[in-house]
């Protein structure tokens, strides 16, 4: 409470050098995204917690009582107090006064309820296998329900660029299709410089699959506009053909939010990426010899988008079970360059909790 009511004071913007360890604490005991000792951290658990209000005049209050409500990140007290109190129909003074501390309250509540469900859930699983997790990649069975198959999915811990011998990599994109700048630290700028075709000295020539993703918005009609969530574009893959991969396809999964320098990804539209991926390469599937039969998915949202990686690969599973029938021929791999990412997917997978994190779900 304490914690709360500093950072409702100092807002979002100014939490560098705000004694919150409290909350911190309950940050590190939570598999949010970046670093726990990060103010991004403690924005993602008061998101998640306001997530859990249900909705309603409550949860609404509170997106404004603490500035995660779109646009109110630089807002003084005094103005989100202001909009707070208009949600429930009440004066400054009264909601200050009296509901105010209900909404901290209950945030307050929610955040233990994450704390203690991460506790419960820690001490009741087996500890899993993690051997050989450091040392490039793990193959980590999942027997999914469909029919009596028995697909496996090969995780992949290392950058996508050096994946090898795998015919589909998917590449998450915002809605516009618009690779990721070419020095950014994402699993689409990766596959944007390995796919550049360069020059002796190391100079891009040919911007490959970058060049591709655009001829192919040219031929849809789709040059600045934005695609239908969930939308799956096909390139070739560039320099990336030397290591084996034969097709890269662009998910469109990323929606920009209004006002803030980040995006939204959700369940629904990560359910249709998978769908469409899946569709698309049953359709080129035998336009190669040999056909196709390996696609490797990334971890939709666990960047920019604000999903855990436990989460992320919960709502994958869905979509897979799903989608995969019991006569695919597909090869499924998952990658993720981050030790701790993989780590959470693997434990999600040995205790049985994927329904468990797929709960967990940030606002969309």
């Amino acid at each position: 409470m304490a914690d709360l009511g500093r950072l409702r004071r100092n807002g979002l913007v100014r939490l560098r050098g705000v004694p919150l360890d409290a909350l911190y604490d309950a940050a590190a005991g939570c598999d949010l995204p970046g670093e726990a000792s990060e103010p991004a951290a403690i924005e993602a658990l008061v998101r998640l917690a306001i997530d859990g209000l249900g909705g309603g005049d409550l949860a609404v209050a509170a997106e404004y009582t603490f500035g995660v409500a779109g646009g109110t990140r630089g807002w003084s007290i005094g103005e989100r107090r202001r909009r707070a109190a208009q949600t429930y129909g009440v004066s400054v003074e009264r909601f200050r006064k009296h509901h105010e501390r209900l909404v901290v309250e209950q945030v307050a509540e929610e955040i233990l309820k994450l704390c203690q469900t991460t506790v419960r859930r820690e001490a009741e699983a087996p500890a899993p296998s993690l051997d050989g997790l450091h040392r490039g990649s793990t193959t980590v069975p999942l027997a999914l329900p469909v029919g009596r198959a028995r697909h496996e999915l090969t995780l992949h811990v290392m950058p996508v660029e050096l994946l090898r011998d795998i015919d589909v990599i998917v590449s998450s994109e915002n809605v516009s299709l618009e690779m990721s700048k070419l020095f950014k630290p994402t699993v689409s700028a990766a596959i944007r410089r390995a796919g550049a075709l360069r020059s002796p000295t190391g100079e891009v020539v040919d911007d490959t699959i970058q060049r591709e993703l655009i001829e192919w918005l040219q031929r849809n009609g789709r040059v600045g506009f934005p695609v239908a969530a969930g939308t799956v574009a096909a390139t070739g893959p560039g320099a990336l053909a030397s290591e084996g991969i034969r097709r890269v396809y662009h998910a469109a999964v990323a929606t920009p939010r209004p006002d803030r320098d980040d995006y939204s990804v959700t369940a629904d539209v990560v359910a249709i990426a998978v769908r469409n991926v899946l569709r698309l390469a049953a359709a080129e599937r035998e336009r190669y010899s040999p056909p196709l039969s390996s696609i490797c998915l990334p971890l939709f949202g666990a960047g920019h988008g604000g999903v855990s990686a436990a989460t992320s690969f919960s709502w994958i599973w869905a979509a897979l079970v799903q989608e995969l029938a019991e006569d695919d021929p597909w090869r499924i791999h998952l990658v993720t360059h981050s030790t701790p990412q993989a780590e959470a997917i693997v434990v999600t997978v040995t205790t049985g909790s994927v329904a468990a994190a797929s709960a967990h779900e940030p606002p969309g």
